[in-house]
């Protein structure tokens, strides 16, 4: 049976507890399903979560999924936003971001710097935004400054906060901790709360805290405060980065890190960010599980600074357990499935085999919403189909092994083994061998995971970056973190990996807000070089090239797979051409045809036939 509360409640106050309905234990199947819903008047049930149980008998586990609508009850361009951005301008942010050029190539310099492009992410941002929205800047350097309170983004204030954002320059350390702080420090005096807007911190630092870190360590002191006023999301641009701080931050925040390795992927992972953002449909968001003392539920996606162990409840006959998952933001069109472990004695029985979940969350309001769900560990059936509960197992074991790379110290900050060990080699060998994921190959989100783990290049970035010392120590170590995350939170991060790139697929608000994103990346003026003695490209600058997921384009004798199964080159496609996508078939809306200039021809000579 499934119920929801919703009520009003202050930041201070504790939610009062769930009424339990009793239920029938001769009909198992009956208490998965939906029931009879409370809703607050006015409120409609097409704009409410659902959340289901799936036991798994045999295979020792549990699915509980959170489905958001799919998409608003009423049309909207985008989901209103409280933006402040934290930006570093450290003295590095001055360097210059060529264009990365294919192997062999030499990059193109336009001499625009690190955070020239920072400063033009910052006004698609700002692009998209409108009276609804509001935006605060914070700059960090070896002090941390207020650039703009939070105001809305009308014409005469976007107009100001386009001069404040051209009016960053670099300086010279890196103090982190004061940014963070001075970003919090703007909710605070933000004034207005619980307005219906989604409250978001962006971090970005393209180095190492050097100045004025906290002696306790970033998560025991963020752990300190009451309550975090606002999501806090990470990036870190280049390869000098703390990114398992960076990581661990975001995690307390119940946001999002996300790593930008060069100047052609900081476009993708801005836009995806935002577009995530504006197609929030609720924040905040707590899954509470209560089972049989004699019951034991383990999480399977590895150890985070949030993880909590189970509690009994005391007061309660039998003394049931009780374990919380803080799942933080939720999008529309994009549920989010916890594959659990379950560990549960022979004697087990219908009378004491009763799971309940309840999950709550906020719609950006001070009304707290409840949904309830019951259930038998003993259920012998699910109406999961096979594919699906083959990729959330894969999903969640992707997941554990990623986190074993990155584990934790004790002051709660993540941090990436220093190599590869041959026994961590042969675990992700293992992994390849046995996931799920390989018995379902024609299933698209399946097969994505193969792809991330083992696919060929440029796909199979994990095995990549773990088989090779050099790729892991150079990016590997920053990369696989970000990939963990998407996959954990089930966000698309960028335009690259074929994982993330499900996540958000069925959403369109989602969608339309990353195009809209993506278009504005590629079509705003492009920004004044800083370093333009030192450029070695003096023509037009294309932003496009700095919002691209791998730095190349394709060929016209690319085979493309039409929907029929059959491959064409890239050069026959027109418009209305269905082709195969990871989303299933899909119709060609337009075709890009770009000249190019000398054509250079590669000759492989002596290789022997497969």
């Amino acid at each position: 049976m499934v119920k929801k509360w919703i009520f009003e409640t202050s930041s201070r106050e504790k939610p009062s507890p769930v009424s339990r309905t009793d239920s029938s234990l001769s009909d198992i199947s009956a208490w998965t399903t939906t029931s009879t819903v409370q809703v607050e008047e006015g409120s409609s049930s097409q704009d409410s979560l659902s959340l289901s149980l799936n036991p798994l008998k045999d295979k020792g586990g549990l699915i509980v999924q959170v489905a958001p609508p799919k998409a608003p009850v009423e049309p909207i361009a985008h989901v209103p936003c409280d933006i402040v951005l934290v930006i570093d301008v450290s003295g590095s942010m001055g360097c210059n971001a060529p264009v990365p050029a294919n192997p062999g190539e030499q990059n193109e310099n336009y001499g625009l710097s690190v955070l020239d492009l920072v400063k033009h992410a910052a006004r698609t941002i700002l692009e998209t935004m409108d009276d609804g929205d509001r935006l605060g800047i914070v700059t960090f350097a070896s002090e941390a400054r207020i650039v703009q309170k939070l105001i809305p983004m009308d014409a005469k204030n976007k107009k100001r906060a386009e001069r404040n954002i051209n009016s960053m320059k670099p300086h010279d350390m890196t103090n982190l901790w004061h940014g963070l702080l001075k970003g919090i420090k703007l909710f605070s005096e933000g004034g207005e709360v619980n307005t219906g807007r989604v409250p978001t911190m962006m971090v970005l630092t393209d180095g190492m805290p050097n100045h004025m870190c906290p002696t306790q360590g970033y998560v025991p002191k963020l752990r300190a405060m009451e309550q975090l006023p606002a999501s806090i999301h990470t990036f870190g641009f280049g390869y000098c980065l703390r990114s398992g701080l960076l990581k661990s931050i975001a995690e307390i925040g119940g946001g999002n890190y996300a790593f930008i390795p060069d100047a052609g992927m900081i476009g993708t992972v801005f836009v995806h960010a935002v577009a995530n953002l504006q197609a929030t449909f609720a924040i905040n968001a707590t899954l509470r599980l209560t089972y049989p003392a004699q019951v034991d539920l383990e999480e399977t996606t590895g150890d985070s600074v949030v993880k909590q162990e189970a509690v009994t409840l005391p007061n309660e006959n039998d003394e049931p357990k009780r374990l919380s998952i803080l799942l933080g933001n939720i999008q529309y069109g994009q549920t989010r499935d916890i594959y659990l472990r379950v560990k549960a004695p022979e004697d087990l029985d219908l009378e004491t085999s009763n799971i309940t979940a309840t999950l709550e969350y906020s719609r950006m309001t001070s009304a707290v919403y409840r949904e309830s769900a019951e259930t038998s560990l003993l259920a012998s059936t699910t109406t999961m189909p096979d594919p699906e509960i083959a990729y959330h197992i894969s999903r969640s074991l992707i997941c554990a092994f990623l986190a074993s790379i990155i584990p934790l110290k004790h002051d709660g900050e993540h941090e990436a083994l220093l190599s590869i060990s041959p026994e961590k080699t042969e675990e992700l060998e293992t992994l390849i061998k046995t996931l799920p994921a390989h018995k379902f190959p024609d299933d698209a989100k399946n097969k994505s995971l193969v792809e991330d783990l083992s696919g060929a290049e440029p796909k199979g970035q994990i095995s990549l970056a773990l088989k090779n010392p050099n790729y892991y120590s150079k990016w590997g170590i920053h990369y696989l973190p970000s990939l963990l995350n998407a996959h954990t939170r089930q966000i698309c991060n960028t335009f690259k990996d074929s994982g993330p790139l499900q996540y958000g697929a069925d959403s369109p608000l989602f969608v339309a807000c990353r195009d809209r994103l993506d278009a504005a990346f590629d079509n705003l003026p492009p920004p004044t070089p800083s370093n333009r003695a030192e450029a070695t490209h003096h023509g037009r600058i294309n932003m496009s090239s700095y919002n691209t997921s791998s730095g190349v384009c394709f060929v016209a004798s690319t085979p493309v797979a039409l929907a029929s199964g059959r491959s064409v080159p890239i050069r026959a496609l027109r418009r209305g051409v269905a082709v195969q996508t990871p989303s299933g078939a899909r119709r060609v809306v337009a075709v890009l045809k770009t000249p190019t200039g000398a054509v250079y021809r590669l000759y492989l000579l002596g290789l022997a036939s497969a």
